[in-house]
């Protein structure tokens, strides 16, 4: 249920669409498979390793509790600068807004 290949990461970023908000960008494509996948991107421009798995730990935990809610695709979420000081509440309001626009999108 995870992007693991380069090429996979490089195939959403050439064809997906794209969304952002002021700590986070979305990559979206349509996938064939019956499961939505998710795929995590912070370097460590963002911040040390103990930030950034921690980020990367909020990410995967609020795509688990939301990924019956959304249409079943590719996902690629790309952390900012500035992302690691967000408190866990303010990561998901910001991922739940970044997410919402990605379904009016589709609609």
């Amino acid at each position: 249920m995870r992007l693991r290949k380069r090429w996979e990461y490089q195939l959403i970023r050439k064809m997906g669409c794209k969304y952002h908000t002021p700590h986070f960008v979305l990559l979206v494509l349509d996938n064939s498979e019956k499961n939505s996948r998710l795929g995590i991107t912070v370097t460590r421009k963002v911040g040390n390793a103990v930030q950034r798995n921690r980020l990367k730990r909020m990410v995967r935990e609020f795509f688990r509790q939301s990924k019956n809610k959304y249409p079943t695709c590719d996902y690629s979420v790309i952390a900012k600068r500035g992302s690691t000081l967000l408190s866990s509440s303010e990561i998901v309001m910001e991922l739940n807004s970044l997410f919402l626009k990605m379904a009016i999108d589709n609609d």
